[in-house]
């Protein structure tokens, strides 16, 4: 399980800290004056980047590494949350009213807000120095190679049957998304509790690569927030269309851009359902693929989720998380008719839900 986590902490961060990294995030840093916050977070992300790499090659179980490796997880997340965030409001033209007392406002936000996520990064670093996570004395390696070969051969076959189970389990995760079914469908992964999180990886893994599959014109990861906020969902999901088109053609730059200056400042009831139907607009002509990631906890979440997306027939596609098992098989279907179900783990309680008669899985997935 120690290994999972970290392997998934690693994911997260490699993700953070690529976005950290790249042209626009130093761009929107340059314009939004936050530069050196912006370098010192940087650099934080890579030394903890550093860290977990060396802790994954070592092997290291300890719980307080475990607990730490969560929160840098977490910390990975909300950084880049906030530096997209920051993205998508220097696109909007009403940021650039310099003498607008709303858009000053805005900007001390801005900084405030920098300052507390340097401030956050800075207590996760320097807990692994306070709690002395990282250990130079080499007595861990040392006494790790005292083991016996029986021993570090039994460690590496079940780290190995780990990756194989994971391998498979992305693979058959990838067959159901992959249906030839034109309509819109949804995947509901049901795991009873610690499971799901120490399995997310093999969700983040089908991600990433169905995001290289250019065919896909809209992806999205989201962290579900509870209780559940229409608003501040269609915000992330937008947010994160809005960065993945800056590496796409200028048409579709275009798009996003409109639909991000759709996003009004003060939103009422109004203005919500606005978003809604803007939103439902922009992606009725396109394949999207949208994944909800922490634990989806009732139905009425989800009804509230599905009636932000349209029924298109693009073979667009949503992957919901629960550890209600009920609330899985209601996702997929409410008709009465029970769904078909794919255990995706042989020694683990994790099985994906499906529609009737999806894709056979003595196939292999291939990306059209």
């Amino acid at each position: 399980m120690e290994s999972t986590v970290l392997s998934l902490g690693k994911s997260v961060l490699s993700g953070a800290l690529g976005y950290a990294q790249s042209a626009v995030a130093e761009e929107v840093a340059l314009l939004l004056g936050i530069q050196r916050d912006h370098a010192f977070i940087r650099d934080e992300l890579e030394m903890m980047q550093s860290f977990l790499m060396a802790a994954d090659e070592e092997r290291d179980e300890h719980r307080v590494v475990k607990t730490w490796v969560k929160q840098v997880r977490d910390l990975a997340y909300d950084v880049e949350d906030c530096l997209q965030d920051f993205a998508v409001r220097v696109r909007k033209p009403s940021w650039w009213c310099k003498c607008s007392p709303s858009m000053l406002l805005e900007r001390r936000r801005v900084a405030q807000k920098m300052k507390e996520l340097r401030a956050k990064v800075e207590d996760v670093s320097q807990r692994s120095v306070r709690y002395r996570l990282i250990d130079g004395s080499g007595s861990k390696a040392a006494t790790e190679a005292m083991q016996s070969t029986i021993t570090g051969a039994t460690i590496m076959s079940e780290a190995e049957e780990t990756r194989r189970q994971q391998d498979k389990a992305k693979m058959d995760l990838l067959r159901l998304i992959n249906t030839n079914d034109k309509d819109l469908r949804v995947i509901a992964v049901w795991g009873t509790s610690g499971v799901l999180e120490d399995t997310s990886n093999i969700v983040t893994r089908a991600y990433d690569d169905l995001k290289m599959n250019k065919k896909l014109e809209c992806c999205a990861f989201i962290k579900l927030m509870n209780p559940f906020n229409r608003k501040e969902f269609l915000q992330s999901i937008i947010r994160q269309f809005y960065v993945n088109s800056l590496q796409q053609s200028t048409e579709a730059k275009q798009q996003v851009a409109g639909l991000v200056d759709q996003i009004p400042h003060k939103m009422g009831k109004t203005e919500e359902d606005a978003l809604v139907n803007a939103f439902k607009g922009y992606v009725n002509d396109k394949r999207f693929l949208i994944i909800v990631v922490t634990d989806l906890s009732t139905i009425e979440e989800w009804d509230n989720i599905k009636k932000c997306f349209p029924s298109n027939n693009t073979r667009s596609r949503i992957v919901v998380c629960t550890e209600h098992v009920e609330v899985a098989r209601l996702c997929v279907r409410q008709d009465g008719t029970p769904p078909e179900d794919k255990k995706l783990s042989d020694d683990r309680t994790l099985y994906a839900f499906y529609e009737p008669g999806s894709f056979p899985f003595n196939q292999v997935p291939v990306l059209p």
